[in-house]
C-alpha cells in the first residue's frame, strides 16, 4: 500500500519486458501485481502474429480468471506491450473490469512505437489516467527504466 491507498499493477507479458517494469512499479509503490494469462497459446512467434492479427481485426481474446477483484483497489495500473496496438488480453481486462476501476494509470512497453495505446486504453476504460509511462525495450535492456518508473512512481505519489 502507497499512503495507505491499495494499489494493484495488472499486466500481460509474453517476453517479461512488461513484467519487469511492472514488478519495478509495484516495489515502488507497495502495490499487488496481477499478470494477466491469455488462454489462447501465444508462446511462439506463429502466435505473436495471431496476436497482431487478432489485434488488428478486434478478435476478442479470453483471459484465465483473475485472483484480485480489481473493485477492490483504489488505483489500477495497466501495463501492455505493443503488438501492432494494445494486446488482446489487455484489451480484454479493461472491457470486463472497466466499471470496476477508480483511478486509472498505464505504462506501455514497445520495440519500436507506442503507437496510440494511451489514447485507445482510455478510450475502453472511460478514464482519465493520472500518469502515464512509456517504456522502450531497449531503455529495459540498458536499465534506463528504473529513472523512468521512479518518475511515473513520483507521479502517481503526487496526484493520488
Amino acid at each position: 500500500m502507497f499512503n495507505n491507498k491499495k494499489i494493484l499493477v495488472v499486466y500481460y507479458s509474453r517476453h517479461n519486458n512488461t513484467h519487469r517494469v511492472a514488478e519495478l512499479i509495484a516495489r515502488t509503490l507497495g502495490a499487488k501485481t496481477e499478470r494477466l494469462i491469455d488462454k489462447k497459446d501465444r508462446s511462439h512467434l506463429l502466435s505473436w502474429f495471431k496476436g497482431a492479427f487478432d489485434e488488428e481485426l478486434k478478435t476478442p481474446t479470453t483471459i484465465q480468471p483473475l485472483k484480485n477483484n480489481p473493485k477492490n483497489f483504489d488505483l489500477i495500473i495497466i501495463g501492455t506491450p505493443i503488438w501492432d496496438g494494445i494486446c488482446p488480453a489487455i484489451k480484454t481486462f479493461i472491457k470486463q473490469n472497466k466499471t470496476k476501476i477508480k483511478k486509472l494509470a498505464l505504462f506501455i512497453t514497445f520495440g519500436a512505437s507506442p503507437e496510440n495505446a494511451q489514447y485507445i486504453m482510455e478510450k475502453l476504460s472511460n478514464k482519465k489516467p493520472l500518469a502515464t509511462l512509456e517504456v522502450q525495450d531497449r531503455q529495459i535492456d540498458n536499465k534506463e527504466y528504473i529513472k523512468k518508473v521512479k518518475e511515473f512512481c513520483k507521479i502517481i505519489n503526487n496526484k493520488f
